[in-house]
């Protein structure tokens, strides 16, 4: 409950206390105060239940015309009510005692008879609306049928009391005034209505929703004040006797009290609600004028300082916005800009492609899209105002206000990012080819060397043994030189060895001799037996048949690679397996290992990694590397056979000999 709405109950309830108070020392002095009659108590009585009528006229027509064309339960109910309590309230005043043709006791029966309906139909009206928890609409015809029922229904009932007004119990009779039964259905009213003041006093105090119901808006602060006004009044229409008593006159006055309450919790609220609503919404609005026009200004300050270019044109493709950016990179003034066609910075060839893809773009109802992203596809070009034309990077969105498509491009002139790209493009090209040119020169060298070693080195230990041979046949020699003999030739047969070895490393003669296959099947073994781990390899001699730079790069590749897994990767199995179809060779090598860690693949120092790259990218293929920590590692290795091989050494060879 917000602060207004309880000072506001705090004031209604200490009124209705006073007021109660007041009331029950008047009870009490009911024999006192019953002597005193009411001057004029006809025209008193004429004159507020005038009022009464009035003001519930008014509520029927303010809950009947609330919605227009569709209407909530709640309003019709109320404007229904309200119509027959004020019809029933009319006729209670023309046929109250006194009145002209209505002098008899069956005539106030008559006038009684009315006011209790009436008072029935408000009071149990207002217990249902309290007592209400869901609202719905309905229909405007529904709406009319209803009033017409009402209005049939009170047409009937005011037909039966005027004609047949010994259907109802008697209310009064001559001479004694009200009836026992009259009573009683005044002290039933004091109830109802007693109850409904409560609970709207407790909706008031246990909700937050207090002031409206549905779209119709009520103040139940005041229907509370109103249900015990009504209680209260009701309770001296019991205590009088003759139409004259002043008690006749009070509860009129405490009736009219409960009818301006009324009139304040459902027609003033509903005529000053719209005033005030339009009032906030005037102010709503001018509040979102003042933060557009802040935002306009903050958005023109965002395009005028941009240094990217941005461009807004209109489904005609002129342009209606440029900022100073923009201007500058085409190399006009906006001004110059403002209201020509956008094919002005658009060069001639593609300005036909452009326009369709606009509409295009358009026509499939996308905001944005990015354009001119791709290096090697600068297909978005600018012309400027020199006629040169320059790359240009964008981004395109679409927006439709008024039924009108507008386009806006924001963009950046990207010639120097392209001029270093293309640079850098080279760069990487030399490097390349830097790169395959060590490899071709490491491997001549590796070559060349093994040569030298096992062919002069080696025949040279072999002569030096031969001659230790020699020697040991001499029959003048001691033991103890023999046994030195011996122990040279066992070193010289170590150093033969290891001479192999080396050579072998450098460069296997089986690659040389017998071609990759018995290259790989030598290495296998050698792998399998220096390091403990079982290596398959799947293939057959016709598979790798291949020329000598493929043969080698191959050989190399798999060396690393066995390498790498005797150094890091504690297997104990390896496969090799080789697929071959008429234009590519495909292999992998899997192993079981530990696997490698993420980002040790892209470690600078992984060399051997990068060595593999580079001998791959050589002979235009391409590799992948798979590998889980704890589940081993697996490199795909695809290399086309149809491609030429880059390699330096021959090139440079075959210049000098021409």
């Amino acid at each position: 409950m917000t602060n207004a709405t309880s000072i506001e109950l705090k004031r209604i309830t200490w009124i209705s206390i006073v007021l109660f108070l007041l009331s029950c020392y008047l009870w009490s002095q009911r024999e006192f105060f019953s002597q005193f009659k009411t001057p004029s108590a006809l025209t008193i009585h004429t004159g507020l239940e005038t009022a009464t009528i009035i003001i519930f006229t008014s509520v029927f027509m303010v809950c009947w015309n609330a919605f227009g064309n569709l209407r909530k339960r709640s309003s019709l109910i109320l404007a229904v009510t309200f119509l027959s309590a004020s019809i029933f309230g009319f006729f209670h005043a023309i046929s109250f005692q006194g009145m002209p043709g209505f002098p008899a006791a069956i005539d106030m029966h008559k006038s009684l008879s009315f006011w209790l309906l009436s008072r029935y139909l408000i009071s149990l009206t207002l217990l249902g609306l309290v007592l209400q928890t869901r609202d719905i609409d309905i229909s405007e015809s529904i709406s009319k049928i209803s009033v017409y029922l009402g209005l049939v229904l009170t047409i009937i009932a005011t037909f039966i009391i005027f004609t047949y007004p010994e259907i109802f119990p008697t209310t009064y009779q001559k001479g004694s005034g009200q009836t026992s039964f009259k009573i009683h259905c005044e002290m039933v009213l004091v109830a109802l209505n007693s109850l409904t003041a409560g609970l709207f006093y407790r909706q008031i105090v246990h909700s937050d929703r207090i002031d409206s119901e549905g779209h119709l808006k009520i103040k139940r602060s005041m229907l509370f004040f109103a249900a015990a006004m009504m209680a209260i009044s009701e309770t001296y229409f019991s205590l009088y006797s003759y139409p004259d008593e002043i008690f006749v006159v009070i509860g009129h006055a405490f009736q009219v009290i409960a009818a301006l309450a009324i009139y304040r919790g459902m027609v003033s609220i509903n005529i000053h609600a719209p005033y005030s609503s339009l009032i906030q919404t005037t102010k709503d609005l001018q509040q979102t004028a003042d933060e557009l026009l802040i935002h306009k200004q903050r958005l023109t300050g965002v395009i005028e300082t941009a240094m990217d270019g941005i461009l807004t044109i209109n489904d005609q493709h002129k342009i209606i916005l440029v900022n100073p950016a923009a201007a500058q990179i085409f190399g006009y003034t906006v001004e110059a800009l403002i209201g020509t066609s956008i094919d002005i910075v658009i060069p001639m060839r593609h300005r036909n492609v452009h326009s369709a893809h606009v509409h295009q773009f358009g026509e499939r109802g996308t905001t944005r899209r990015k354009m001119g992203g791709n290096f090697d596809d600068y297909y978005v070009t600018g012309l400027h105002a020199d006629g040169t034309e320059f790359p240009i990077e964008a981004s395109i969105s679409s927006l439709v206000e008024n039924e009108k498509r507008f386009y806006t491009v924001i963009f950046r002139n990207i010639s120097e990012r392209k001029a270093a790209k293309e640079k850098m493009a080279q760069y990487h090209s030399e490097l390349t080819q830097l790169s395959s040119a060590l490899q071709s020169i490491r491997e001549e060298e590796r070559k060349h060397i093994a040569r030298e070693l096992h062919d002069d080195l080696g025949q040279l230990l072999a002569a030096l043994r031969m001659d230790l041979s020699l020697l040991q046949r001499d029959q003048n020699m001691t033991d103890k030189s023999r046994l030195t003999v011996s122990s040279m030739d066992q070193l010289l047969l170590t150093s033969i060895t290891t001479l192999r070895r080396i050579a072998t490393d450098l460069r296997p003669r089986a690659l040389d001799e017998g071609g990759l296959f018995f290259a790989l099947q030598t290495l296998q073994k050698e792998f399998s037996q220096r390091h403990g781990v079982h290596c398959d390899l799947i293939a057959n001699e016709e598979q790798l048949i291949l020329d000598d730079e493929r043969s080698t790069a191959i050989y190399r590749i798999i060396q690393e690679s066995l390498t790498n897994v005797a150094r890091h990767a504690k297997a104990n199995h390896v496969d090799i397996q080789f697929e071959r179809t008429d234009d590519a060779l495909q292999f992998v090598i899997q192993d079981d290992g530990r696997g490698i860690e993420e980002g040790a693949m892209n470690k600078t120092r992984s060399f051997g990694l990068v060595g593999m790259r580079e001998r791959i990218k050589a002979m235009q293929g391409n590799f992948k590397v798979h590998s889980e920590v704890g589940k081993g590692t697996r490199i795909e290795i695809h290399i086309p056979l149809d491609t030429p091989i880059y390699n330096p050494a021959k090139t440079s060879a075959h210049l000098e000999q021409n």
